[in-house]
């Protein structure tokens, strides 16, 4: 059974988003600034980038005292070229001077109801069934099902994170956020609109991006009956659009236990996040109604997981890591890319 995932086999579609290299300088805003959409102070201002993010430089050259930029959540314009810092070429993706170092991310709490014990439901994994620990027609059983489906289909609908902002405005409108959905209101799921046409929870999806934060084991949900262990748990990884944003810019996705190949282990995630190497993932596409949306870093939300955004691909089918340097790795190249860890 351990070689389920690795059958799995998905054609993915060609990216129709550009892939920027890595190779661009890096910026540190020193001052807080307005992003704008052309090089002028008379131009529109589309957002504010505060002191300290990070950006990436579209060009080497200001025009008119402006750097064009790409910031958090793929946001591109223009900003005061004086407020921005180069950070050092040293720090660069794949450096193999970096260090191993485990960096702190949000951890995932799994709610349960008032007087509801998180007790093993199942002496083991593979004795824990499709609704784990919920009752099979309940709205837990049904998102714990989902959370373990494997998505069906050979052609993988191709996301950007601007996608899954959107996702999640269409989701607040229809089902909201922190509480059960039934059948019914998860029904309502479907054929939202995206960059390259619709998706549904539950199709096949793929996003490319980098790890941030560290990768780390869920401790006993529901869905896997509620065993401790690194083993018998999810791995609950940030992923964003940039290596030097947070989690609080990005979203989750997840690795389930049932069937996870031997190279997909937390090393091989933590060594991949620290060498800042693009990634990217295939999976289901799966809405976690059971926290809120916690984005904002200037004012966090206690017990829920940082991100923009409560969609997720879930569970992982095919996760691949670029094998260049600079990142410039073509997502229509199967060349480029190499399975996490080499398996």
């Amino acid at each position: 059974m351990r070689t389920g995932l690795r059958a799995l086999v998905i054609t993915l579609w060609l990216f129709s988003v550009p892939i920027h290299c890595f190779s661009q300088a890096e910026g540190i805003l020193t001052d807080t600034l307005k992003l704008r959409t052309a090089p002028s102070l008379k131009s529109k201002q589309t957002g504010t980038l505060k002191k300290g993010a990070h950006v990436t430089l579209l060009e080497a050259t200001p025009t008119d005292g402006f750097y064009h930029v790409r910031a958090s959540r793929n946001r591109e314009g223009w900003i005061w070229a004086r407020g921005v810092k180069l950070a050092q070429p040293g720090a660069k993706a794949g450096s193999k001077s970096r260090k191993l170092v485990r960096h702190p991310a949000s951890r995932e709490l799994e709610p349960h109801k008032p007087g509801e014990a998180a007790a093993m439901c199942q002496p083991d994994l593979a004795s824990c069934p499709p609704a784990g620990c919920a009752a099979p027609d309940s709205p837990h059983g049904l998102a714990n099902r989902l959370k373990r489906t494997l998505p069906t289909g050979s052609n993988a609908v191709v996301l950007t994170f601007d996608d899954f902002a959107s996702l999640q405005q269409q989701a607040d409108n229809l089902v909201g956020e922190d509480k059960e959905l039934t059948a019914e209101q998860r029904a309502q799921l479907k054929g939202l609109t995206v960059s390259n046409g619709q998706v549904s929870e539950g199709d096949v999806v793929s996003l490319v991006g980098y790890l941030v934060g560290t990768p780390h084991p869920n401790t006993g949900e529901s869905v896997n009956c509620n065993l401790k262990q690194e083993q018998n748990n999810d791995f609950h990884i940030p992923y964003s659009n940039a290596p030097n944003n947070t989690d609080f810019d990005g979203i989750v996705i997840e690795m389930i236990p049932q069937n996870r190949p031997d190279t997909w282990n937390l090393a091989n995630l933590t060594q991949v996040e620290n060498n800042q190497q693009l990634v990217m993932v295939t999976g289901g596409l799966f809405y976690d109604n059971f926290h809120r949306v916690n984005g904002d870093p200037n004012n966090p939300q206690s017990g829920q997981p940082h991100r923009f955004a409560l969609w997720e691909v879930h569970p992982i089918t095919q996760f691949v890591v670029c094998t260049k340097m600079d990142n410039s790795c073509d997502p229509s190249q199967p060349g480029d890319w190499s399975p996490l860890g080499g398996g």
